[in-house]
């Protein structure tokens, strides 16, 4: 029967159904989320222990199965929970370029040269305030001054000058990212809302300093998307 319902459309004279990369990925999002609310329900299930003299028969629980599956369908036909939106979104974000479903990110000019950047080290941190951006710390070996550069184009959004003679920059970038930066120096004469870019210098990292902060996040036009 199963190998009928695949042929059918063959016999129909009509070619079977293709999807598109976005819609492949929204179904394994809403299977995940599926899951979650079957895994749910279960154990919600588990917490109500039965009582009395009557014991449930095991048709009482192929139903109460069928029951759990069918409020999970209706669940996600009413839009779920929200996380079959968030999983889509991380996909389309690991995996939208290879598919097709966004324009691929040009190799970044900055926050350092090329070739300053092969002078230092970089760590991944999860940054505190941001937990779907991605920060990273650039740690010099030794004391030199360095200009620090736009790693696209962009805007800039603000400029802040912090304790310590550190300056914030941050950045919304052409391609729907934004950008933020922290480091010991002097900062360009920019004001908010110029247009910069890719590789222009922003400011000069102080030579007695020893690391500069880069985190990169999805802007606000790549979340409207």
């Amino acid at each position: 029967m199963a190998d009928f319902i695949k042929m059918a459309p063959k016999f129909m004279g009509r070619p079977p159904e293709t999807k598109t990369p976005e819609q492949k990925l929204r179904d394994v999002s809403e299977m995940y989320e599926k899951h979650f609310l079957r895994e749910m329900t279960k154990a919600m299930r588990s917490t109500i222990h039965e009582g009395g003299f009557i014991k449930t028969n095991q048709a009482e629980k192929i139903f109460r199965e069928q029951l759990d599956e069918h409020y999970v369908d209706k669940w996600s036909e009413k839009g779920g929970i929200g996380m079959a939106d968030l999983i889509f979104n991380q996909l389309v974000d690991r995996y939208g370029a290879q598919m097709g479903l966004k324009a691929p990110v040009d190799k970044p000019q900055g926050p350092l040269s090329l070739q300053e950047r092969d002078n230092f080290t970089a760590h991944q941190f999860q940054h505190p305030g941001k937990k779907q951006a991605v920060s990273y710390r650039f740690d010099s070996p030794k004391e030199q001054a360095m200009d620090v550069k736009s790693p696209w184009d962009g805007v800039l959004l603000g400029k802040r000058t912090l304790g310590d003679n550190q300056t914030l920059l941050e950045i919304e970038h052409d391609n729907g990212l934004k950008s933020q930066m922290v480091f010991k120096g002097g900062s360009s004469p920019l004001t908010a809302g110029q247009k910069l870019q890719a590789g222009e210098t922003l400011g000069v990292l102080s030579p007695d300093t020893k690391s500069l902060y880069w985190t990169v996040e999805a802007g606000p036009q790549a979340v409207s998307e």
